[in-house]
């Protein structure tokens, strides 16, 4: 492993710790504002560009002392109901933990698994040129893919695929393109969520479609960030539409996150890196980055949310009022 990426795992290491420290000090014994899943069939997500710019430093007081940054809570009369299992939102310039309801408990976390697939399969040095064919196992109850048996794909295109249209057959293809078994990619994804100080995360396969994928609101900002360090798959995280050709046809996908794929004129921020996830026993589930007109940067996480709308909705309030009233003096206190 290079020096580059072993100081990398180190800042995310110590970012996910400060994370832990600040959401465990305000663990809610019981939901705060407000649940209930329901769904389509398991699995399917509904199926977006902007600059990325690095997540700041942590403050870290010392290589061995991490400091802990203050909470606010969100009160009653904000407004603010969310209806998910898990939430979590953090501003890292301020270091603040802005709202967090069951922050550090594990839950499912469907396709948010992906952004480790992606992220474990960019540390091994791959050939992105590669082209992968797609095979029976590769489409085998995928529930949702564009995909085709026997569909040559480049491994550049298959990282599009997983992460912007959720493709659970480009996930497990992508797996295979790194040249290791199945249980040895899911070994190397728990190494890396170790390496990264991810404690609480579990993988048992690529895709998201096993509700064994488990983790925390906590780790899953921890896990965003990693990935928005590297400089592919910031970019990929933050395309809204995407086409690409394979030896059979041309697919275009697009985001499945609402919120990047629906610009609203009046909102205070724009989202700069995301991922969704849904299975039955997981829920709703969102991971996402937005920057602030006001120079906000913001991480939020909705784990277990009830519909795909709620999801969306949820998130989109957390957003508004932690740009609009909790990130400033004289905000919303509870």
């Amino acid at each position: 492993m290079s020096n580059t990426v072993s100081i990398r795992s180190r800042t995310a290491w110590i970012f996910c710790a400060l994370l832990l420290s600040a959401a465990s000090a305000f663990t809610n014994t019981g939901p705060v504002f407000g649940i209930t899943p329901q769904g389509v069939p398991n699995g399917t997500e509904v199926p977006g560009e902007a600059v990325h710019t690095p997540a700041p430093a942590v403050r870290v007081a010392s290589a061995e002392r991490v400091e802990t940054p203050p909470a606010r809570s969100a009160a009653r009369s904000a407004g603010i109901r969310v209806r998910a299992r898990a939430a979590l939102v953090i501003d890292i310039q301020k270091g603040e933990v802005i709202y967090q309801k069951n922050a550090t408990s594990p839950f499912p976390i469907a396709s948010i698994t992906k952004l480790m697939t992606a992220v474990t399969y960019m540390r091994m040095n791959p050939d992105l040129e590669k082209q992968v064919s797609i095979t029976r196992q590769d489409v085998y109850r995928a529930n949702w893919t564009k995909l085709r048996y026997r569909e040559q794909v480049s491994a550049m295109d298959l990282l599009y695929a997983t992460l912007i249209a959720s493709d659970n057959a480009a996930a497990r293809a992508l797996a295979r393109a790194s040249g290791l078994t199945s249980k040895a990619f899911v070994r190397r994804m728990n190494e890396t969520a170790a390496s990264l100080g991810l404690s609480n995360s579990r993988f048992t396969e690529p895709t998201g479609l096993d509700a064994g994928n488990v983790s925390t609101a906590v780790d899953c900002v921890a896990l965003l960030w990693t990935a928005l360090q590297d400089e592919l798959l910031a970019e990929i995280l933050l395309v809204r539409e995407y086409r690409f050709g394979t030896n059979r046809r041309t697919h275009t996908i697009r985001t499945t996150n609402r919120l990047v794929r629906d610009t609203v004129s009046e909102r205070q921020w724009v989202g700069v890196g995301s991922k969704t996830g849904y299975i039955r026993r997981a829920g709703y589930c969102l991971v996402m980055r937005a920057l602030g007109d006001s120079g906000d940067d913001i991480y939020a996480v909705i784990l277990g949310g009830p519909t795909s709308r709620t999801r969306f909705t949820d998130m989109g309030r957390l957003l508004d009022w932690s740009m609009r009233d909790g990130g400033r003096p004289g905000g919303v206190d509870g």
